[in-house]
């Protein structure tokens, strides 16, 4: 079983103390490293946009990347399904 542990991350111009596992620490301050990136980006593209909207746009932004992500991986794994189908009927055939 993991170690829990409490870690505290500025994130959006705001402290955050949260509950992780020792293993899931790294992965999550690299998270809230991407989440400030993106967030400073719009930041410096639109200056003038209060502090909840702008996090909603990066929220926004994030999930349409994680949505394309999603549909890439469904493609590739129907591509790797029509391969190996293709493959199997191959060496079938040359039996």
């Amino acid at each position: 079983m993991s170690e829990a542990v409490t870690v505290e991350l500025r994130m959006i111009e705001q402290v955050f103390r949260l509950a992780t596992t020792v293993e899931k620490k790294p992965d999550l301050e690299k998270a809230a490293e991407l989440l400030n990136e993106k967030f400073q980006e719009f930041r410096r593209n639109a200056p003038r946009v209060e502090h909840n909207k702008l996090v909603i746009m990066v929220a926004l932004e994030l999930m349409q990347e994680v949505l394309a992500l999603n549909k890439s991986l469904q493609e590739y794994t129907h591509c790797e399904r029509i391969m190996s189908s293709l493959l199997a009927e191959v060496e079938e055939m040359t039996k």
